[in-house]
């Protein structure tokens, strides 16, 4: 009885000190910017890109960090960019963090066109976040719209950019069809008879004009085309 006594206070004093101790190493973070990610994505594509993120706490930590986000244009359900592994982060530092990241439209987590994205750090169960970076992300919708299409040097789209009217030339080929798509894969312009179409009516933005040759290829250049392009 007497040695339970005396192990009671002791107990309680470890038990104390484990939760100062433990305490003490709530990470506290920062996100400080988006590094590597293009202004436009295709959708349902992957992208390799980072977050920078500082180290605001008074701990070295080691281990994984989650970004989760949300999209503020959908439903505003939270999702993760997935995890990314860090060595010793010490406190003040700042290291950028790679991840993996697949943009789908198919699960309404990301809409075609301008997305506005709300992401912050997690490390810890429990850590802190400083704040939360907000960026723009335009998503589109070239699946089947290789904007590179095959390769012919010899295909000329001017002007570019190109305010009331686009051209396409040829020495080699014939072309037998132009079109003129925008960046979610519409198409806005065709033409089988002219070469040169009018584009002032478009809105000013960035276009594929895409050319199909007589022997059969088809090239597609990216433009900026629109009523405002000057």
């Amino acid at each position: 009885m007497k040695k339970a006594q005396l192990l009671l206070p002791i107990l309680l004093l470890l038990t104390v000190f484990s939760t100062k101790t433990q305490a003490q190493f709530i990470g506290t973070f920062s996100i400080d910017s988006l590094v590597g990610l293009p202004d436009t994505v295709n959708a349902n594509s992957s992208y390799m890109f980072g977050f920078k993120v500082r180290n605001a706490g008074n701990t070295t930590y080691s281990g994984s960090f989650s970004f989760d986000f949300f999209v503020d244009t959908m439903n505003g359900a939270i999702s993760s960019f997935g995890a990314g592994q860090t060595g010793s982060f010490f406190p003040g530092d700042t290291i950028t963090i790679p991840v993996s990241y697949q943009f789908s439209i198919s699960n309404n987590t990301f809409n075609i066109g301008d997305n506005v994205v709300v992401v912050w750090p997690r490390a810890l169960p429990g850590s802190t976040v400083l704040d939360s970076l907000t960026f723009h992300v335009y998503v589109t919708n070239l699946n089947g719209i290789d904007e590179n299409g095959k390769t012919n040097s010899d295909l000329k789209v001017f002007p570019n950019p190109a305010k009331d009217f686009v051209s396409f030339t040829s020495e080699k080929n014939k072309i037998e069809e132009v079109r003129i798509y925008d960046m979610s894969g519409r198409l806005v312009l065709q033409s089988k008879s002219h070469l040169k179409i009018f584009t002032g009516n478009l809105t000013y933005g960035v276009y594929i004009a895409e050319a199909i040759l007589s022997d059969g290829i088809i090239t597609r250049k990216k433009i900026i085309a629109g009523g405002s392009a000057y």
